[in-house]
């Protein structure tokens, strides 16, 4: 039978993994990334925090959590390279956004002109 420990960290990969494939498919453009999801790591990684900060303890007292323990440490890995590629999607559509809306001014402008010389 798996500790609750065991069971705690399994649990947090399960949910770090389905947050992690949302988090790719919104770098497809097949989801949504915003405030809800930044939530949902947070609390997952919040949650295991207190785990992580013992690891090496832990590795010493109970062996086989190691590779649970490792495991997390890599979907972390992923989950931060995957982070930074959204953090730059969405920059990058920052810029798109300003650039839109400094055209859409300058077409502004150019009707009010036009309405006064009317």
């Amino acid at each position: 039978m798996a500790s609750p420990l065991r069971q705690k960290i399994n649990a947090a990969i399960s949910r770090i993994q389905v947050l992690l494939a949302d988090t790719q498919l919104a770098l497809t453009g097949d989801r949504e990334f915003g405030v809800e999801q930044v939530r949902a790591l947070s609390a997952s990684i919040q949650e295991m925090a207190p785990v992580m900060t013992r690891a090496a303890e832990l590795r010493t007292l109970e062996p086989e959590l190691a590779t649970q323990l490792d495991r997390y440490k890599s979907q972390l890995r992923e989950l931060q390279t995957t982070l930074n590629q959204i953090n730059l999607m969405l920059l990058t559509k920052r810029g798109q956004m300003q650039s839109h809306r400094g055209q859409l001014e300058a077409v502004s402008q150019w009707a009010g002109a036009l309405q006064q010389t009317r």
